[in-house]
């Protein structure tokens, strides 16, 4: 019951902190006169709140703790040299384009970068389970065939889906934009993540006892 708890209090978080927050307080604040810019950027202090509690609780600063912040730096930065709300909203897309083309580029590499991010989730490859999926990775050209084929598509979505966010940011208002910037992300990771998961379970019941699937996808 206890696991079940926190899975449901991190995800209350989550959708308080980094996407309905936001965009409560951007509204307020432009009720209160407050600049479009200066909105956004107060806007996206909220996620980082979620950061400093982990911080303080557990002395621990996460990937997603540090995503986190270096987007709130980035947004002061291009705040501080731009006048324009567009400028600090076109910062996700940039970095959604970014991860769209690292996993394409990936692909040239010994392992795809899906494969490390889903075995840092499983403990890095020290640990037992990550060291399970080096073997799997090496010793079925199934596994390998399936961790390069999901991070094809990782890409290819991760770039349509920056190719839209400016498309928004630029036609829209920004408080449309900002609601499609904070939730979007979410609803195509959930997507990404189902999908992978769904096939991983998939190639698991077809494979023989020896052969087991990714291992991230056993927990």
């Amino acid at each position: 019951m206890a696991s079940t708890v926190s899975r449901r209090s991190g995800a209350l978080r989550t959708l308080g902190l980094d996407i309905v927050g936001p965009l409560v307080t951007f509204q307020v604040l432009r009720a209160l006169g407050l600049t479009e810019l200066w909105s956004l950027m107060l806007s996206g202090t909220l996620p980082a709140l979620g950061v400093a509690y982990d911080w303080l609780r557990w002395r621990t600063l996460g990937v997603v703790g540090v995503i986190v912040l270096s987007g709130i730096a980035l947004s002061v930065l291009l705040a501080l040299i731009s006048n324009d709300p567009k400028v600090v909203l076109l910062e996700g897309a940039a970095i959604t384009a970014a991860f769209g083309i690292a996993c394409l580029l990936s692909l040239r590499w010994r392992r795809p970068i899906i494969f490390y991010f889903a075995q840092a989730f499983n403990g890095g490859r020290h640990a037992v389970e990550g060291a399970e999926m080096d073997d799997d990775f090496e010793r079925y050209s199934e596994v390998r065939g399936f961790w390069r084929t999901v991070t094809i598509v990782w890409g290819v979505v991760n770039l349509t889906e920056a190719l839209v966010r400016v498309v928004v940011v630029e036609q829209a208002s920004t408080a449309t934009a900002l609601t499609i910037n904070r939730t979007a992300p979410w609803v195509i990771f959930s997507g990404l993540f189902a999908w992978t998961y769904w096939w991983g379970m998939r190639m698991r019941s077809r494979k023989p006892p020896d052969a087991s699937p990714p291992n991230s996808l056993q927990q």
